[in-house]
């Protein structure tokens, strides 16, 4: 056995620093996280190994649980560990090792967190999960740190994008590995745009205007008014049905909000920024009657049929909604549209400035892949996770869901390559921003969209809503907001 281990030992050294490079390319590896050290694969791999086979049969399975969420298009979530399984299994035969790790997987659309934790109360909770939500898992106990893992295999995630690794960190330790990341641009039809007499030089150089801010979201606002009063679209914005960073945090970011206080971990709410951004919102429901006022409960399905169809001149999304337009069947005609219908028909941009004098942003929310605090082979997991993020792995996930990797050296993989859509896209990530990470946060969405709701539909003036979301924010969240 110890000869076998060996043996593997070294296959896994091989195929472990070819995915931390991507397979053929080079990369100037990345500072670790504080305190992080490398070591060999060799023998950490070998150490794991070991362990597992010391309590496994030697003809023995493995089985390892993943569960994730998302829409349509993200179940590489948990494909990827399946094909990561593989991998490890194809280096198991290669070394004469007699044990597989056999992968469970599920994947929902909805009810994820009541199944999560219906599953741990039961003690049946899946090895790795898939989602967002890290501080509310990291202080339920639902997951463990993975700091000592992660200077054990850096060689292996040396190229994660180092940014990320803020979004997987919560009280001073490391958490989960980034599974994606995203940008939320603002979409557009440019055939709204044709009939408007735009020429396809003014069409094609809005998104580069629009980074300039030099068109605002007061112009667009003007143009979507003028596309319906001409009969060309029912609405001239869309936005998502539920508390999301599109584009509600977004808004309130580009007028000088903050959600944390980098020194306490408090959530944050400038009022002035927050009452600016309601008033936004006021106006295009109320005032230019642009965006539909009951927009909050609308159907995912709705929104999407109606800005495939054309019924909707702007719609604040994500990137991922580029492949999700080309696999399900919205169009009403056509069904699931192609990229070349999408070149012809859409446009993206970031989302604009406000109004002059502001800046475009984007917004960025990680997914996340996590290590169950039930896992009977935490050690195994992680390494699954390290091989299901690899530079193969994450391009196909990119690609397929139209997210951007979380790897560096993804960019250049050959299936990474073939995407001109996210290599177009990728630029945003320079104007990205990202939500806070605290426990109570949810309290903090829930008071947002009632003010945001009751706003739009014209109940609460601006001004009423805000002062109504800082009472309920200062009852639910006592000492855990600061309020500027």
């Amino acid at each position: 056995m110890t000869q076998k281990l060996t043996i593997l030992g070294a296959i896994l050294l091989v195929i472990g620093v070819l995915v931390g490079v991507g397979i053929g390319y080079v990369l100037k590896p990345a500072a670790p996280p504080s305190g992080a050290y490398t070591t060999t694969v060799t023998q950490t791999i070998t150490q794991t190994v070991k362990e597992s086979a010391t309590a496994t049969p030697a003809a023995g399975e493995i089985k390892i649980t993943v569960w994730a969420s998302g829409s349509p298009v993200d179940v590489t979530r948990v494909n990827n560990i399946e094909a990561a399984a593989e991998i490890l299994n194809k280096m198991l035969e290669a070394a004469g090792v007699n044990v597989r790790v056999v992968v469970e997987k599920r994947y929902f659309r909805s009810d994820y967190m009541e199944k999560l934790t219906a599953a741990f109360a039961a003690g049946e909770a899946p090895d790795i999960i898939a989602m967002k939500n890290l501080a509310t898992l990291a202080d339920g106990g639902y997951i463990i740190p993975l700091d000592d893992y992660v200077k054990k295999y850096w060689i292996l995630l040396e190229d994660v994008h180092p940014s990320l690794w803020n979004a997987v960190k919560y009280k001073g330790k490391i958490w989960g590995i980034p599974q994606d990341t995203e940008a939320r641009p603002l979409y557009f039809r440019k055939d709204v745009l044709r009939a408007l007499g735009w020429t396809e030089d003014e069409i094609n150089t809005l998104p580069e205007k629009i980074r300039k801010s030099e068109v605002t979201l007061l112009d667009l606002i003007e143009v979507a008014r003028e596309a319906m009063d001409k009969g060309l679209v029912k609405w001239g914005f869309y936005h998502r049905p539920n508390f999301g960073g599109t584009p509600f945090i977004i808004f309130y970011y580009q007028y000088g909000g903050i959600m944390q206080d980098p020194e306490t971990g408090k959530l944050v709410l400038v009022k002035s920024a927050m009452l600016k951004m309601l008033q936004l919102l006021y106006k295009m429901a109320q005032e230019s009657k642009v965006l539909p006022p009951d927009m909050i409960g609308t159907s995912w399905r709705k929104i999407h049929s109606d800005f495939v169809n054309g019924r909707v001149f702007f719609w604040f999304g994500g990137t991922w909604h580029w492949s999700e337009w080309q696999k399900v069947p919205y169009h009403e005609k056509l069904g699931n549209v192609t990229e070349s219908w999408l070149r012809e028909n859409v446009g993206f941009a970031l989302v604009p400035a406000p109004e002059s004098g502001l800046s475009p942003m984007t917004l960025s929310s990680p997914y996340i892949y996590y290590v169950t605090s039930q896992s009977k082979h935490p050690e195994l997991a992680f390494l699954l996770i390290a091989l299901a993020t690899s530079a193969p792995l994450d391009a196909k996930h990119a690609v397929d869901s139209s997210h951007l990797p979380v790897r560096q050296v993804t960019v250049d993989h050959p299936y990474y390559q073939k995407s001109e859509y996210l290599k177009e896209v990728a630029y945003m990530l320079s104007y990205t921003s990202y939500e806070p990470i605290h426990p109570k946060y949810d309290a903090y969405k829930n008071a947002w969209i009632a003010a945001i709701t009751k706003v739009e539909k014209g109940e609460l003036t601006p001004e009423e809503a805000l002062n109504e979301m800082v009472n309920t924010l200062k009852t639910e969240l006592g000492d855990q907001i600061i309020i500027k």
